[in-house]
């Protein structure tokens, strides 16, 4: 992935993981604020998917998503991470099996409450 891509998509490298995240990386997501950010870049609270959720972000957290899909497709590798970047915005996707949508829907619950 480079900053110039305005397409980024990583499926799950092991779809069917446990549904357990590695507690390191997840440390990692929290303390280096990536969550947080994305967070404060909605434009919007996330959109429910059948199998997922989007998020629409600011156009300028297009480096915050590149990082948040390289850690968290490591620490969920049961998740598919997408990115697309427009003009105006980025739409960040995220999607998994049946079982996974628990985590899916807690990864931005605090999204939910976005200024849109």
């Amino acid at each position: 992935m480079t900053a110039r891509d305005a397409n980024i998509n990583r499926p799950a490298s092991q779809p069917d993981a446990d549904l357990a995240c590695d507690f390191e990386i997840a440390v990692s997501l929290r303390e280096g604020g990536i969550r947080d950010r994305l967070v404060r870049s909605a434009l919007g609270p996330p959109r429910r998917l059948d199998d997922g959720i989007e998020l629409r972000l600011r156009s300028d957290a297009w480096d915050a998503v590149l990082r948040y899909i390289e850690v968290e497709s490591h620490c969920c590798p049961f998740l598919d991470l997408a990115a697309h970047r427009e003009a105006h915005h980025v739409l960040l996707t995220v999607r998994g099996r049946p079982d996974a949508q628990p985590v899916i829907n807690e990864i931005f619950s605090t999204a939910t409450n976005a200024p849109g």
